[in-house]
């Protein structure tokens, strides 16, 4: 086995498309990464969640060239998780995994927060497979909007914006869309491109196929993006929308914990958020236009605000 120091901090990021754990020491050196795919139980059922983050937990040990072993302190920030009862869910995993002598259960929003805010207050927002805020105030007061699932909620979100875009594909195959034909619309092509199929007469069959998840389907709003550079039209009808509706989830949260318009930090997280500037600058705009001074911090690895919640945990244990 190594002889490199034994890990005390274990940070894990996880959501609807990708589960993240880092090991680190105490004084936050990066040990070992391990990844693994979607831990969303709300997407992808009990069984299946804690088969990811199992695998994520364990390839982050083999990483680290360090036997699994229980650490000092592990911090959790999953999609789906925040409510009671999942808690008392993971509550019990981790006490049959025993890698854990102390666990922080937070959700994956209080990470971005973490890692993205100067000092500690301000609001995360996350738009990836799904969509969430949640917020810190000054006074260390926590609220959150959005994060309601994709049967309600996750406006703004990548899956949001690719169903948006595959409704608009079926108006236009049907007829319901006159505007074009779909024989010249480049989001149609985009699309049938990206699923590897000649027509639209194929959409059914592969959307609607088994394995063919939520995650994959969010993947599509690239092709949504990269249609509007041809077709403009889909910034005002989907775009721009999602944009709004992920101003009016970070309002909410600001607002949740009193935090007044201002100077607003904005930690920004989400695959899709990060890639899209059309929708993230409509958030921005939107929220200047309220009055809010936003200062954005974009997170790539939301995982590092795991350690930092973890490493404050050690401090005042």
């Amino acid at each position: 086995m190594s002889t490199r120091p034994k890990p005390v901090l274990l940070g894990m990021d996880g959501g609807g498309t990708v589960t993240t754990t880092w090991i680190a020491d105490a004084e936050g050196r990066i040990l070992g990464r391990g990844h693994s795919g979607p831990s969303n139980i709300k997407a992808v059922g009990a069984k299946s969640a804690m088969t990811e983050l199992d695998f994520s937990v364990l390839s982050a040990f083999r990483d680290a060239n360090l036997e699994p072993c229980p650490i000092e302190v592990s911090c959790l920030g999953l999609a789906g998780f925040d409510r009671p009862r999942d808690k008392d869910w993971l509550q019990h995993w981790a006490s049959e995994t025993v890698w854990a002598r102390r666990l922080l259960l937070v959700n994956d929003g209080d990470l971005v927060v973490a890692a993205g805010t100067p000092d500690g207050w301000g609001v995360g927002v996350i738009a990836g497979t799904g969509s969430i805020a949640v917020a810190r105030g000054r006074d260390g007061s926590k609220g959150r909007a959005g994060g309601w699932g994709y049967l309600f909620g996750d406006e703004g979100s990548g899956y949001a914006v690719a169903i948006a875009g595959l409704r608009r594909v079926a108006r236009l195959a049907d007829g319901r869309d006159p505007r074009r034909s779909p024989d010249s619309d480049p989001l149609t092509r985009l699309i049938c491109n990206a699923l590897g199929i000649a027509t639209t007469d194929e959409l059914i069959a592969v959307i609607y196929e088994e394995r063919f998840n939520r995650a994959k389907i969010a993947r599509l709003a690239i092709q949504v993006v990269a249609a509007h550079a041809e077709d403009p039209s889909l910034f005002a009808d989907i775009l721009e929308p999602a944009g709004a509706d992920l101003a009016r989830t970070v309002h909410a949260a600001a607002r949740s914990v009193d935090i007044p318009p201002g100077p607003l930090p904005l930690a920004i997280a989400g695959s899709f958020l990060l890639s899209c500037a059309p929708v993230s600058n409509v958030m921005i705009n939107r929220l200047n236009e309220l009055g809010y001074n936003v200062q954005p911090t974009p997170v790539p690895n939301p995982v590092e605000g795991a350690l930092v919640l973890a490493r404050h945990e050690l401090e005042i244990s």
